[in-house]
């Protein structure tokens, strides 16, 4: 950006910056997302160790535990959630179990999850996501 076109000393430079591991959400539609430049048309996982598939079929489907590492693994902060096209809310006792370990949980539309976890890796959260596409 130049604010000043006669005084080159008046330039501001201004350079994304993102934290190690984070992911770069570059499109989302009903069926369909892309992270990375990688298109997926199944359910992700965006995990402390990367991408993967996600081992249910829907997210009524989720346990507690497919929540949870192994033990010595660093815990997110927040787990994101992205239903597909409309909200679909988590059995409570599925919260109540994350976060009696610190670890908050939320769902939403999958097109709501992009947004959000593209936000919160902007502030240098750790946090992790299920998202259907």
């Amino acid at each position: 950006l130049v604010f000043a076109p006669d005084f080159t000393e008046n330039i501001m430079l201004i350079e994304e910056t993102r934290p190690e591991g984070s992911f770069n959400i570059t499109a989302y539609q009903p069926g369909r997302i892309e992270i990375d430049g990688q298109s997926y048309a199944h359910a992700v996982v965006l995990g402390a160790h990367g991408i993967s598939a996600c081992a249910q079929a829907a997210p009524a489907d989720l346990c507690a535990e497919d929540f949870l590492p192994a033990e010595g693994s660093t815990l997110p902060e927040v787990i994101i959630v992205g239903t597909g096209e409309k909200h679909v809310f988590l059995h409570p006792k599925i919260t109540a179990a994350l976060a009696a370990k610190g670890i908050g949980l939320e769902s939403m539309s999958t097109a709501a999850a992009c947004r959000t976890v593209m936000v919160l890796q902007g502030e240098g959260r750790r946090m992790w996501a299920w998202l259907w596409p």
